[in-house]
């Protein structure tokens, strides 16, 4: 699993911050955990890869799908 980080993945890492990697190196990845902040972790860091490489934000079917999850949500709470 961490050899095969790349740059989309969302994370979390064993200190349990959730982020999405922005630039994947050799020993370590860049993760953007929000808008303008960036961290550089080991890759040893990286606990867990939660779902799937997140989509371009130009990408309409991403933002319909976003929509559609967020829907589903509240209409279950």
């Amino acid at each position: 699993m961490i050899d095969a980080l790349k740059k989309g993945d969302k994370v979390v890492t064993i200190g349990g911050i959730h982020g999405t990697v922005s630039a994947a190196k050799e020993k370590t990845v860049i993760v953007k955990v929000d808008d303008g902040t960036k961290i550089e972790f080991n890759r040893t860091a990286i606990a867990t890869v939660i779902g799937e490489p997140v989509a371009d934000k130009n990408d309409k079917k991403a933002k319909v799908d976003e929509k559609e999850e967020t829907s589903d949500t509240s209409a279950n709470a």
